[in-house]
């Protein structure tokens, strides 16, 4: 064993006996404490200047270095500086740590050094001091981030072990005060066992099944709503229901400018009854005049054409007029957005839809996609009703996404809530989460990042 930490002085020896401990040197040697200046030199002080009070032959600092719970040799009685490789040092350190698979290290505790040492490493025949004891270092909330090793030949008494627990309370106040507040010396310390199955159990938590699920913008619409929509080219001349406004079947909701096709109507009708006269006229003189007969069947031609032709000019004047296929609400944006806006043909006006058939038009990024079948549970959160959730599934889905108004690309999803009876209003919007399948937890947790992670790399 390395001689420096062997020596002890006859004078070392001379002051191990006879020491008394007044509260006067107790007062004096904690003012001391506090006077020092820097971790290092509070240290020093430590395993050096305790021998005024305690009966000791070394000392030793230790505590947990990096990420590693092993107690290493921190500061040594009588050495400025320490060699990490010194046999000496390796041999205390391997001591603590065949303590500390025994006992409790947050606590005091008493023992020979031949109970925890290796009986095949020559360290320890060699070491001359047998009589140790450990006092923990802790911090104000009674966990301990370092300890003090002190070695003798003698046992130790219980006045000892007093005192020297006192002094380590104020080592350890006036220690953590060299050290920020927001430097958290604990550091969680497992046993071999321990971490074992902590590992274990981390392992069966990653491969634990949960569904996996994502969550996108929803907005309610009406389940298979009545369109009315402009029976031709034309202008709205005016609609005569509110927004969302309860109708009945067969109410007038939409009229358009008929002024042209009032006009056509008149002319088709004005061609009818001349098509009408000539056929009369031609049918009269038939009975007289052989060269008359042959005219008959093409005035009667004429006659059905313009009949036809009236007819048709009479429907289109009367789908002018858009009615209420069947009772339900009107769902339109505002009356100023259509009145006096020209429309084409088969465009969209108003739905007439039934307020208790709603479904949920779920917008799934094209990034959040995942397996997603048929009857496929959906949990909807409305933004009008936050703390309640709506219960759905999914009806039908699409295999191409869309392009959205507002540019984005997504998949539409068709959820219909599993209860009729609800409060959902068509119009609302929220966010909805969709349920998968059963994946790993593990999965789930790193979908995303290993996505990104493939999409930044190439991989």
């Amino acid at each position: 064993m390395n001689s420096e930490l062997h020596i002890a002085t006859s004078a070392e020896q001379k002051n191990t006996k006879n020491k008394t401990a007044t509260p006067e040197k107790l007062l004096q040697f904690e003012a001391e404490i506090r006077d020092q200046a820097s971790e290092l030199e509070l240290l020093y002080h430590l395993v050096n200047e305790t021998r005024s009070l305690l009966n000791f032959s070394q000392a030793f600092v230790l505590k947990p270095e990096g990420s590693s719970d092993e107690m290493q040799v921190h500061t040594v009685s009588s050495l400025a500086v320490i060699d990490r490789n010194s046999p000496a040092i390796r041999w205390i350190e391997e001591l603590i740590l065949g303590l500390s698979k025994d006992v409790d290290l947050a606590n005091t505790h008493e023992f020979k050094a031949c109970a925890y040492a290796d009986s095949q490493d020559p360290e320890t025949d060699e070491y001359p001091f047998t009589h140790m004891l450990w006092i923990p270092i802790k911090q104000r909330d009674g966990t301990y981030f370092a300890g003090l090793l002190l070695a003798r030949t003698l046992d130790w008494t219980q006045g000892e072990r007093l005192i020297v627990e006192r002094l380590i309370c104020t080592y350890s106040h006036a220690w953590q005060a060299f050290t920020p507040r927001w430097v958290d010396r604990r550091k969680p310390r497992f046993s071999s066992l321990q971490k074992k199955m902590i590992i274990a159990c981390l392992i069966v938590i990653a491969f634990l099944p949960v569904r996996l699920s994502v969550l996108a913008p929803v907005r309610v619409v009406a389940e298979r709503p009545f369109i009315l929509a402009a029976p031709t080219n034309g202008v709205i001349e005016q609609i005569h229901v509110s927004p969302n406004a309860q109708v009945a079947k067969g109410q007038l909701i939409i009229s358009m400018e008929d002024m042209l096709l009032r006009n056509d109507a008149a002319m088709a009708a004005e061609k009818l009854k001349v098509a009408a006269a000539r056929y009369a006229r031609a049918s009269s003189a038939a009975f007289s005049d052989q060269e008359a007969a042959r005219d008959v069947a093409i005035a009667k031609s004429e006659f059905h054409l313009a009949e036809t032709e009236a007819s048709y000019a009479q429907g289109v004047l009367e789908r002018a007029q858009l009615r209420a296929p069947q009772d339900g609400i009107a769902v339109y944006s505002d009356r100023r957005d259509w009145e006096g806006k020209a429309v084409s043909v088969g465009e969209h006006i108003v739905e007439i839809a039934d307020p208790k058939r709603v479904e949920f038009i779920i917008e799934l990024p094209p990034r959040d996609l995942i397996e997603i079948t048929l009857e496929a549970k959906v949990t909807v959160y409305l933004d009008n009703a936050p703390l309640s959730a709506v219960a759905a599934k999914v009806a039908r889905s699409s295999y191409h996404s869309s392009r959205l108004p507002d540019g984005r690309e997504a998949f539409l999803l068709a959820a219909i809530p599993t209860e009729r009876e609800n409060d959902v209003r068509i119009g609302a919007h929220g966010s909805a989460r969709v349920y998968g399948g059963w994946v790993p937890l593990i999965y789930r947790i790193l979908r995303r990042p290993i996505a990104a992670a493939r999409q930044t790399i190439g991989l």
